[in-house]
């Protein structure tokens, strides 16, 4: 695992998220120091830091470590075991997620 990596993937969350360092520091409660001495030294968090830096983050430590998220449980299940779940749920509900979900798929295709 690469420490540099972790750190641009931590930089490259936080401005997506458009927060900034000074924030991590106080979600986290780590100092700026300890930071600093992670990032100088060139090293990766112990497996508790790394895992409040990605809480605070909404994101995965594995994201932060390799930049890929393994699936869920859920996003496994296919939409049909999903809403299997769901008491009273119909075909015609069915129809309706499906044209929901269809429509939002070509509205983020739009934007990119």
């Amino acid at each position: 695992m690469n420490a540099e990596f972790f750190w641009e993937m931590v930089k490259k969350e936080v401005e997506r998220q458009h927060t900034s360092f000074e924030w991590l520091y106080r979600k986290t409660q780590i100092s700026k120091g300890t930071f600093s001495s992670w990032k100088n030294r060139n090293t990766i968090p112990r497996a508790d830091e790394a895992f409040l830096i990605a809480n605070a983050l909404k994101v995965s430590v594995e994201y932060l470590l390799t930049g890929e998220d393994k699936p869920t449980e859920t996003s496994n299940k296919t939409i049909h075991e999903l809403t299997a779940t769901i008491p009273f749920f119909d075909d015609y509900d069915l129809q309706t997620l499906l044209a929901t979900v269809q429509a939002m798929a070509v509205r983020y295709q739009n934007k990119k």
